[in-house]
């Protein structure tokens, strides 16, 4: 075997090997790098405010929000951190979540990331009984660059990927002429990482025929599985998945057995999770639980602790659905998970109904309406609360067809919404259509690496510059 194909064989057997590391086996590894990280913070201002001294276990500590660190992240001082500041690179949010923050991230951190990134590539490249990936092959990203998660990742490529891929475009391109890239090179592409939403309303129209990938990462995984069958079709592959956030990193490797799941990396951080019901309620520290308790069907709020940097028990506001335990294309035996919802993002009504993102989304596909993507908020009219509704379909429809539709699914599935209509006379309901095309440009104004639409009210001027667009 040429000497390539050995490097290319040995760098496959050590990417899935720490996910054949039984579970519980690699709880007890990271207890151990817990501790590491504990005698470093003890001291240090985040420490001392988090409550860490000698003995203490990851139970005894708080559950934090964003609002915790951003005094020491927003102004950095050398005596709140484990490291020298210069050892840390300023991440930024794409502001999905409402609000624009800032992160201090070690930069060794972000190089391990690619320990991920690598098992990633190779999921990717998995048809379910082997790994189709080949020395040189094409590998096209369309994430953010700099300050951005992805692009902060992507600048140590070099390093993590050992030269066994070639990644295009330029990462500081911009998002439209990455799309535009894609476009003119995709006979030369090998395999992909985009949004769904831009294969489906920004290339299939453009390109004549199918594509002859080898594998393809989606990352909006919501809109990828309303448009499952017609992308598989289309890109040649079926589509697949991982999860990540900028507090914590590139932590995922999709599934190759379950369709969008995505699998924990325990190298990555701490996983705990809050059982999400109907409605969620602020954690405590005993309704958390661990991984090995997770179960089968069941919706869980994220807490992350990185192994590696300050953020320590730290809620991130997405809901996350376990569709099954293990992945035998990989051989692990670690829960499956699927992206469900962002939290604590409703629309409501009259106060007699409280619509949230999964239900609308639900709506949409239930109705078969062909959209690209969303976003909703109230809109008051002679003193009635409407549910508005701005919409864009990459076939056409007007909006009287879309609001008839999802009027229909809420009336009928949403015994508050029903009520609602019944009691007020009215139909709670607004629906706008916006032009093709208008979510790509709000994607290149935002530089999004992950993909979430912020679809439950988008700030005042994001959401003025989408309508904006023609």
């Amino acid at each position: 075997m040429p000497f390539k194909g050995l490097i290319l064989k040995f760098l496959m057997w050590r990417a899935f090997k720490p996910f054949e590391t039984p579970l519980e086996r690699a709880l007890e590894i990271q207890v151990r790098m817990l501790s590491r990280k504990f005698r470093r913070m003890e001291g240090t201002l985040i420490g001392k405010k988090l409550g860490i001294r000698s003995g203490v276990k990851l139970e005894d500590l708080p559950v934090t929000e964003y609002d915790f660190y951003e005094p020491f992240f927003k102004s950095p001082a050398g005596d709140a951190f484990m490291y020298n500041i210069e050892d840390y690179e300023r991440v930024r949010t794409s502001g999905t979540g409402g609000t624009e923050k800032w992160f201090m991230i070690p930069k060794f951190s972000l190089s391990r990331c690619w320990e991920t990134g690598l098992a990633s590539l190779f999921a990717m490249f998995h048809d379910g009984e082997r790994v189709n990936f080949r020395f040189g092959d094409t590998v096209y990203v369309n994430v953010a660059p700099r300050p951005f998660l992805g692009g902060s990742i992507l600048l140590r490529a070099d390093r993590g990927t050992y030269g066994i891929v070639r990644l295009v475009p330029n990462i500081n391109l911009s998002f439209k002429d990455k799309v535009w890239f894609f476009i003119a090179n995709h006979a030369k592409i090998n395999g992909a990482v985009m949004l769904a939403s831009t294969l489906v309303s920004q290339i299939m129209h453009e390109v004549d025929g199918r594509l002859s990938l080898k594998g393809l990462l989606t990352l909006d995984s919501q809109i990828a599985d309303v448009y499952f069958n017609e992308i598989a079709d289309f890109a040649g592959v079926p589509p697949k998945t991982a999860y990540g956030t900028t507090e914590a990193l590139n932590c995922t490797i999709p599934s190759v057995e379950h369709r969008l799941g995505f699998i924990f990396d325990w190298r990555r951080g701490i996983f705990e999770f809050i059982p999400v019901g109907d409605d969620v309620v602020k954690a405590e520290r005993e309704t958390l639980i661990p991984i090995t308790d997770v179960e089968v069907g069941k919706t869980y709020q994220l807490v992350y602790t990185s192994i590696e940097g300050e953020i320590t028990r730290y809620r991130i506001p997405d809901a996350l659905t376990c569709v099954a335990k293990g992945d035998s294309a990989i051989g692990t035996d670690y829960p499956i998970f699927k992206f469900h919802s962002r939290l604590e993002k409703t629309i409501s009504l009259q106060n007699f109904t409280r619509i949230s993102e999964g239900e609308i989304l639900s709506a949409l596909t239930e109705s078969k309406i062909p959209f690209v993507d969303f976003t909703a908020r109230v809109q008051i009219e002679g003193g009635l609360e409407y549910l508005a509704l701005f919409v864009e379909c990459w076939r056409e429809m007007s909006a009287d067809e879309v609001e008839k539709l999802i009027h229909s699914y809420l009336y009928k599935s949403d015994r508050d919404y029903r009520d609602l209509v019944d009691f007020f006379g009215y139909v709670p309901l607004k629906v706008y259509i916006l032009p093709r095309g208008s979510f790509m440009k709000y994607m290149e104004m935002k530089k999004a690496s992950w993909g979430k639409v912020e679809r439950i009210n988008m700030r005042e001027e994001d959401f003025r510059r989408l309508l904006s667009f023609k």
